[in-house]
């Protein structure tokens, strides 16, 4: 594996109806990995509001993409209350299948 940490990024479109589809049309979630561990040591995610950003974000930090997927699924879908859920969850998704993605090209190829 070619170096400890990656980054990883995850897309989705937002509902028209919410503000930050008005200024990003969709939602970003950028994740900073460190893959020996798969535990997530920085996160950004494109929401409007700084109260939003900054709870999805804090979920993120410190989470392990491959152990605790639905754990954060489900903070957000009993949690995040804002038009965006849908798209924060697909962005998740998105970003954690792309993860994948990226552990299995990095692997040693198996003997």
């Amino acid at each position: 594996m070619l170096g400890d940490k990656c980054v990883v990024a995850g897309y989705a479109k937002l509902p028209q109806a919410t503000a930050a589809a008005q200024v990003y049309q969709m939602v970003t979630m950028v994740l900073l990995v460190d893959k020996n561990t798969d535990e997530v040591l920085d996160a950004s995610v494109t929401l409007v509001t700084p109260v939003a950003r900054t709870f999805v974000e804090a979920l993120l930090v410190g989470s392990n993409l491959v152990t605790e997927q639905d754990a954060f699924l489900a903070e957000i879908s009993a949690n995040y209350g804002g038009g965006a859920q849908r798209a924060i969850k697909q962005a998740y998704k998105d970003l954690c299948e792309r993860y994948a993605e990226m552990k299995e090209l990095g692997e040693p190829p198996a003997r």
